[in-house]
């Protein structure tokens, strides 16, 4: 039998505003975190910590990319 992932099981692509400050790109991705746990109260520095690297590691990625191109 075939399994089938559930859509609630994916982790969602990161997308990066870069329009607004680092600050609200991160609180934006802290507040992702925290609805794909339904809610759940208690993990607010996890989740901006969470937040923060996924953030950083995003950028840094966009940065290596144009030095490539470059």
């Amino acid at each position: 039998m075939k399994k089938t992932r559930k859509l609630e099981d994916s982790t969602p692509i990161l997308v990066v505003d870069e329009n607004v400050s680092l600050e609200e790109q991160i609180a934006r991705r802290a507040n992702e975190l925290w609805q794909q746990r339904n809610c759940e109260h208690g993990y607010d520095q996890t989740d901006w910590l969470r937040a923060e690297r996924e953030i950083a590691e995003w950028h840094q990625k966009r940065l290596q990319a144009e030095t490539l191109r470059s």
